[in-house]
């Protein structure tokens, strides 16, 4: 999750409620890592002291990057940190907390090693959005 929040690398192929279950999309890697940006972007700018502004400016800039999707070569560790990551903050209610908030990287072992690989797959395949 720190990938997509921190602003060191970033998130989220996953699906919406539109019926389309294709996680992997047919996005590019340039699309992929250009849709990264904007979502960094996006965040960056939103006020954290505005909470309810800076949830909807993360959840619809998550929905952004999903719509983008991941690139085919994406390994499938990857693509479900990705997916874990998008629904994670689609699900942030909008009144949500502060506490809310950072409780969203609280997440198994397991998931914190699917989110461990979108971070290595988007350090790889997304140089320029380093820290």
């Amino acid at each position: 999750m720190a990938a997509l929040l921190s602003g060191s690398t970033l998130v989220a192929g996953c699906t919406g409620d539109d019926g389309d279950d294709s996680a992997s999309g047919d996005s590019s890697v340039r699309s992929f890592c250009t849709a990264l940006e904007t979502f960094r972007a996006d965040v960056d700018a939103a006020d954290s002291a505005d909470l309810p502004a800076y949830i909807r400016a993360l959840k619809d800039a998550a929905g952004a990057v999903a719509d983008v999707g991941v690139p085919d070569d994406i390994p499938v560790a990857a693509e479900q940190g990705f997916e874990l990551t998008v629904s994670r903050i689609e699900d942030l209610a909008d009144d949500a907390t502060q506490d809310d908030v950072a409780r969203l990287g609280d997440v198994s072992d397991e998931d914190q090693r699917r989110l461990d690989a979108l971070e290595d797959y988007i350090e790889k395949a997304c140089p320029d959005l380093g820290a």
